[in-house]
């Protein structure tokens, strides 16, 4: 690069001086090209950082809209599943009553049967749904093998800590249970 004051100094002829001339010109001429150039590339850089942000702004718009979408389902999910649990639970409880009405059954048909079979006539009962005579749970047991083997049965399907376990049944079972195993202990 040519230093311009000491070539301006040793310039005598007009010539030389035209030179230098020339040079300074050419040289504001491409200063000022590459200010263009840079000015450009400015405009550029902040139009493509305009574009950024605007398409950041979308991404974030669908980023919430995303997430708002998901947390709904999540909640929708939740519902459904509590619907299923309790229908699940409901019919556990059904479960129950339906078992206890077999055994019902089964107790009547057998007492029926006992009362044919001596001759005496059959006395007709009605039970209502939940109401328990005290002998619901243990029908048919006449050792105290079975008793112990229908008590632990009843048991896993009765016991509070079970998902559909009942308290109140359980007291029930239980009540029964120590009244017909006093029985077998006297006898």
């Amino acid at each position: 690069m040519l230093d311009f004051d000491e070539e301006l100094m040793k310039a005598e002829a007009p010539d030389d001086i035209k030179k230098m001339k020339i040079w300074m010109f050419q040289e504001q001429v491409r200063i000022q090209a590459k200010r263009d150039e840079l000015q450009e590339f400015s405009r550029d850089l902040q139009d493509l950082k305009r574009k950024l942000d605007r398409e950041k702004n979308a991404l974030d718009i669908r980023e919430k809209s995303i997430k708002k979408r998901f947390d709904d389902n999540e909640v929708f999910i939740a519902k459904k599943q509590k619907i299923i649990e309790d229908a699940y639970q409901q019919l556990a409880v059904d479960r129950k009553a339906l078992e206890c009405e077999r055994l019902n059954f089964e107790h009547e048909k057998s007492k029926y049967r006992r009362q044919k079979m001596s001759g005496s006539k059959p006395v007709h009962q009605q039970y209502e749904s939940g109401a328990y005579d005290g002998t619901n749970f243990f029908r048919g047991v006449d050792s105290e093998l079975s008793l112990r083997k229908r008590y632990k049965e009843l048991l896993k399907i009765f016991h509070p800590d079970n998902k559909c376990g009942d308290t109140k049944t359980l007291l029930l079972i239980q009540t029964e249970y120590e009244s017909l195993r006093s029985r077998y202990y006297e006898s």
